[in-house]
């Protein structure tokens, strides 16, 4: 009898009947099974997702194909049934990994049309995420252009409505069809999947076909794979076109996910963590295939690893290698001098968050690079750069400005910067970035850039001299006059240690360009010429007649009431952290009646401070770096009793070198108590616009008032992210206060000017309102849970919210106004499953 069921089964149309008058059973018996095929990150080489594939393994007919009932179950209209058992199975699979404590990628799942008709499919897929507990970026979508074309108006909706919850829809076989641009310029798509099946031979066709359209969707933000690739060849020609990911048997067929585990394994292929996502695709992003040069590296603080490089970047700098880790140790040799130089180029990007730019020398060559800062995430920063060797063409417009003296600057200068008159702009050639500080940016003026210079780094004593010397108005009749073609002078120049030493400025104009464009350079001093421009201006200090000496004496008589009258609490200690002086002040804070009892000593010696290390540390750097100590915070015990107080440090300098560090301290009990004579304490949490639990707990007893005295009823209600944890454990307590941030906007969003908000601890927040209606109260709940959970990006990275909330209204049964807030978050606390000792 078996035999003759099979053998009906071969015929196509008993076959298909079978499929879907058993497709209920073959869910429930677990004959569906569940296939994932690898898709592999381009410029990583490591597994970013999987896309779901249904097999169906049956106990009579044994394997079927898809082919064999994905088409049955189209035509009957049952294919729903199939594709909702599928995200159930792909998010049982993720929590499965995720509660063993094992990495997980995105699945993307298949759809077909019929799925929108015959059920709510995002229901489907919300209840499934719920029930497994997974964000939503581990899910993704396909949609084919037949789909949309049967139904435009359903599909819009469909994927409008998908994409609002954070989840990303992919246009599946891009290309396969006649209006796929129409699609793409009306429908919102997150990324553009084309099969190599028919551009398989790599024709010279085929590959202007793939590189315009990665090119067009990069343009239009939107990601690329390519599926169906099977060679080395074909992968090296999407690496070099920048197709961000890559999905066939060169990577690995459809099998059972630990099959594939194992799989991968087996080539070495790792798995991208959730964390690393955005980052890396932001690098993905910037790979385009273009015919300038392109590099996308990797910094981690010290070392350098590129991602990407393109042939035209390897021809300006000389090298053939394909392999990125012998190009790293050729480019960014820890042997290199130039490697300190792309570590400032890196850092200056990184503060600065834009475009940056520096020239360089290398084996004879002249280079030009720029950087821009991408993202970062754990300390690791990524970059797009381009470079210019200008030594390669004799007809660049750089090279004839800038002229072949150019060629070994950074021998020879520590900066150089090329400044233009009438365009009043300073571009940074070599080592710009030295002598930079945050404020100090490409859009200032000249004028602006070396008076902030002046104020900043040059030693106050000389800076009214480099100003004059910096008088580009008198520039040209004092190089006549001197019958010089530059002009040069020493300064002391403050250095990262924080001491002044002595800098050769330069000023040297372009020829050809009429005294408009310059180059002004800081070269270093041999350390015999320094000692004795030391010498010299100490004794033109010193030596000037009875005039510095009646400045010192005053000097010294100014010093003598400060010290003996201020109430100020004033030390100055040497070059070893040891006491030099302190005020009266001092002594009677202390309750010391000599200096001898603190003269000489350190603060570790006199045993007052409840933990050293802050205070060694910063006065470390005031010593070390010239560091300005300001208002730094701390604690000190005076007979048993502890002080918070607030500390203000800084060097003392002598012939620009730091001897020592002078000081002030305030105790903070009694500034608070001054300072809150004047000034009302802040109702604002800091983190949110939201008020904090202190006065919120307040406002609260004034809306029990109202309650009581003019029967005005009120509500309460209480939110929780309870998936705080979750997105701080994947992305780090910052990215969590960011999280916060966004919740407390989206809370202000809906409540408005109506009631008030608090965040009352961690990530549960308060809201108190006039209502006169409990039904008006749990709808307000909604409104709010549903605004909160709308959140599916913060700052690029996906994030899925979980929101339970819970709300009483005051006139409810046993609720009173010292209890409704503890009831509420006893309501909470039941929805999310929290016993009360949990709470506690």
């Amino acid at each position: 009898m078996q035999d003759a069921s099979m053998k009906d089964l071969t015929n196509k149309d008993s076959l298909s009947e079978y499929v879907k008058t058993h497709i209920d059973e073959a869910i429930s018996s677990g004959w569906i099974k569940v296939y994932y095929q690898p898709v592999v990150r381009s410029i990583t080489g490591q597994l970013c997702s999987a896309e779901s594939l249904a097999r169906w393994i049956d106990p009579e007919v044994g394997f079927l194909a898809p082919d064999k009932f994905i088409g049955a179950l189209e035509e009957s209209g049952e294919i729903f049934k199939l594709d909702c058992y599928v995200v159930k199975q792909a998010c049982r699979d993720i929590r499965d990994k995720l509660s063993k404590g094992l990495p997980a990628v995105p699945v993307s799942v298949n759809f077909s049309r019929l799925d929108f008709i015959m059920c709510d499919m995002l229901d489907v897929v919300e209840k499934a995420i719920a029930k497994y507990d997974i964000p939503r970026d581990y899910l993704h979508f396909e949609v084919t252009e037949s789909m949309i074309a049967k139904d435009e108006d359903l599909m819009k909706d469909v994927i409008d409505r998908f994409r609002t919850r954070g989840y990303e829809i992919w246009m599946d076989d891009f290309g396969s069809g006649y209006s796929s641009l129409n699609l793409i310029k009306d429908y919102s798509f997150d990324l553009l999947k084309m099969d190599m099946a028919f551009l398989s031979n790599l024709a010279e066709k085929s590959k202007i076909i793939l590189r315009s359209t990665v090119v067009m969707a990069k343009n239009l933000g939107i990601k690329t794979l390519c599926e169906g690739v099977e060679t080395k060849e074909q992968v090296k020609f999407l690496k070099s076109i920048g197709c961000g990911k890559l999905q066939g048997y060169y990577y690995g067929k459809p099998q059972p996910l630990d099959d594939l585990m194992l799989s991968l394994s087996e080539k070495g292929i790792t798995m991208e963590e959730r964390q690393w996502r955005a980052y890396y695709e932001a690098a993905t992003i910037n790979v385009i295939d273009t015919d300038a040069p392109l590099q996308i590296i990797e910094y981690d603080g010290n070392t350098f690893h590129t991602l990407f490089i393109n042939d035209a970047f390897k021809h300006q700098i000389s090298v053939i290698t394909e392999d990125n880790y012998e190009l790293d140790k050729t480019i960014f040799s820890e042997n290199s001098p130039l490697m300190s130089k792309f570590r400032q180029f890196a850092n200056k990007a990184i503060r600065s968050k834009s475009n940056e730019s520096f020239y360089f020398t290398d084996k004879g060559n002249y280079y030009l690079l720029k950087g821009m800062y991408l993202a970062e995430n754990q300390d690791r920063y990524l970059f797009k750069t381009q470079i210019t060797n200008i030594s390669m063409d004799q007809n660049t417009t750089e090279r004839d400005r800038l002229d072949f003296r150019l060629r070994e600057l950074n021998n020879l200068y520590e900066v150089v910067l090329l400044m233009n008159i009438s365009a009043n702009t300073v571009y940074p050639l070599l080592g710009g970035y030295i002598y930079m500080t945050e404020e100090m940016n490409e859009f200032m003026t000249m004028k602006a850039v070396y008076t902030s210079f002046s104020s900043t780094f040059v030693y106050p004593d000389d800076q009214s001299d480099f100003l004059e010397f910096m008088n580009f108005e008198t520039m040209r009749e004092r190089l006549d006059k001197a019958d010089k073609t530059y002009a040069q002078k020493a300064f002391r120049i403050k250095q990262a240690d924080g001491c002044y030493q002595w800098r050769i400025i330069s000023i040297m104009p372009i020829p050809g360009t009429a005294y408009n464009e310059f180059l002004y350079g800081i070269s270093t001093i041999p350390d015999e010429i320094a000692h004795l421009l030391d010498n010299a201006s100490y004794l033109n200090f010193n030596c000037s007649g009875t005039e510095t000496d009646a400045l010192v004496e005053e000097y010294a008589r100014l010093w003598a009431t400060l010290s003996n009258n201020s109430s100020h609490k004033l030390f100055w200690k040497d070059s070893n952290r040891r006491f030099r002086g302190v005020s009266k002040s001092f002594l009677e804070f202390y309750e010391m009646e000599s200096l001898d009892e603190v003269i000489g000593k350190t603060d570790e010696e006199m045993h007052w401070h409840v933990d050293d290390g802050p205070y060694q540390g910063d006065e470390l750097d005031v010593i070390g770096k010239g560091k300005f100590v300001v208002n730094a915070p701390g604690q000190c015990i005076v007979n048993g009793v502890v002080h918070n107080i607030i500390c203000n440090k800084m060097p003392i300098y002598d012939k620009g070198k730091i001897i020592g560090l002078v000081g002030s301290f305030a105790d903070v009990d009694q500034e608070i108590y001054r300072v809150n004579k004047l000034l009302a304490p802040s109702k604002l949490d800091n983190m949110t616009r939201l008020m904090n639990s202190k006065f919120f707990l307040a406002t609260m007893v004034d809306y029990a008032m109202q309650y009581n005295d003019a029967g005005k009823t009120y509500g309460f209600i209480m939110l929780h992210n309870a998936n705080q944890k979750r997105i701080e454990d994947t992305y780090g307590s910052k990215f969590g206060v960011k999280v916060i941030r966004e919740i407390g906007e989206k809370i202000i969003q809906v409540i408005g000017q109506k009631a008030v908000a608090a965040r009352t601890k961690e990530a549960y927040f308060g809201v108190i309102i006039y209502i006169d209606s409990k039904k008006k109260l749990e709808q307000l709940t909604r409104d709010l849970v549903s605004n909160v959970e709308s959140i599916n990006c913060v700052d690029s990275k996906s994030v899925t919210i979980k929101c339970p909330a819970a709300c009483l209204l005051r006139t409810d049964e046993n609720v009173k106004d010292e209890t409704i807030y503890q009831m509420t978050i006893d309501l909470l606390d039941k929805q999310e499953g929290i016993a009360p000792e949990e709470n506690e």
